[in-house]
């Protein structure tokens, strides 16, 4: 099993300014918005050890830069992004990328190749300084949705800013990413999962498995397993059926602390199950999100 942890799926928008209200509508804090050097915008919710990303074209003359072997990251974003809002990559956070990249190698899987980024910031001290981060790329043929790569941030401090990180809604990571398999692809799924993550991690439940990582789990389910344990899906979540990230299972204090910008918001939402699940991939980025209450990590 590699330390390979669920970091952050990419929400990707194609308004990002508009999704990013609506994040900040729903009690999350937000940095105000960046961009990658490869031309996608991006709005981040810090939370420790793992992000909430929303993700939209911001220069489409740099979507080709950085490349990884043939892999391009701007335009696998634009590509998935033309077809339908939602979950086309996901970071998995990795303490020694290298190491990770050998271990998934070694289980059959392939690296298109290696992205060494940063970018200068100033210190709350005014103190320059620059932040370095290591992506290994990770695709698997058949799965375009399930993208995924490893990321070695060097300078977490330079990213986790505490004032950033204590959210009105008590939110504070994730308890899982639930992706949408159906019965004939669940097999391919479950091979690509267990290779990045260990054939040990993967445990069978009613209608698909689920598979731990360093940080949360993989909730895999069918269509019919997913709508038992959130609720009917709308017509506009997944509507092509493509194994893919539909739901970002977020951890909160308590939900008494998130049901207020629900209400205020005017947002669509039910409970089932002891979760709070918000129901409208059109203001969501194409996912839903739900709230489960959990202990906070030391």
């Amino acid at each position: 099993m590699t330390s390979l942890a669920i970091d952050h799926p990419l929400v990707c928008v194609r308004n990002l300014a508009e999704a990013r209200e609506t994040y900040l509508k729903l009690g999350f804090l937000m940095k105000p918005p960046g961009m990658h050097p490869w031309g996608t915008s991006t709005a981040l919710v810090i939370f420790r050890n793992q992000l909430l990303e929303l993700v939209g074209i911001g220069d489409e003359g740099l979507l080709d830069g950085y490349p990884a072997g043939d892999f391009r990251f701007g335009r696998h974003v634009q590509h998935w992004l033309d077809e339908r809002e939602g979950v086309p990559l996901s970071a998995l956070n990795s303490s020694d990328a290298a190491a990770d990249e050998a271990a998934v190698v070694a289980r059959g899987g392939h690296c298109e190749g290696t992205i060494e980024f940063g970018r200068d910031v100033v210190r709350d001290d005014g103190t320059p300084d620059r932040t370095a981060t290591t992506l290994k790329i990770f695709t698997r043929p058949g799965l375009p949705r399930l993208s995924m790569f490893a990321c070695q941030q060097h300078r977490r401090d330079l990213i986790e800013f505490p004032q950033w990180m204590d959210h009105p809604n008590g939110a504070h990571g994730f308890v899982s990413a639930t992706i949408l398999a159906e019965p004939k692809d669940q097999p391919a799924v479950r091979d690509w999962l267990a290779t990045l993550h260990g054939p040990g991690a993967v445990t069978a439940t009613a209608g698909g498995f689920d598979v731990a990582t360093g940080k949360g789990h993989w909730r895999v389910l069918d269509r019919d397993a997913a709508r038992a344990v959130l609720g009917p899906l709308p017509d506009d979540l997944a509507p092509d059926s493509a194994p893919s990230v539909i739901s970002l299972d977020v951890a909160c204090q308590a939900l008494d602390r998130v049901r207020p910008f629900v209400e205020t918001g005017g947002f669509a939402a039910r409970e089932i199950g002891g979760a709070l699940v918000l129901t409208e991939p059109a203001k969501l980025g194409g996912i839903l999100l739900t709230f489960q209450e959990a202990p906070k990590a030391p």
